[in-house]
């Protein structure tokens, strides 16, 4: 059986590693929501443009989030 200390670096790690996938998922979501929106109301490649810059936007929060959670940690002086 592992022990706490075991478990608790592997779930940080599977915390960091999903990192990618959360980026990925955020920026393709928003870019394909902004694309139907677009087929919907015939405004061409704008709300696909705001869309995209949404998922950005949610995806360097998550990675900030994710940074600041698991990065290291600084006491100060």
């Amino acid at each position: 059986m592992a022990s706490s200390w075991d478990r608790q670096s592997f779930h940080s790690a599977l915390a960091v590693a999903s990192v990618g996938i959360e980026m990925g998922v955020a920026i393709g979501f928003g870019w394909w929501i902004g694309s139907k929106f677009d087929e919907w109301l015939e405004t061409g490649p704008w709300l696909m443009y705001v869309f995209l810059a949404l998922g950005i936007a949610a995806a360097f929060r998550g990675l900030w989030r994710t940074a600041r959670k698991y990065g290291p940690k600084d006491d100060g002086p």
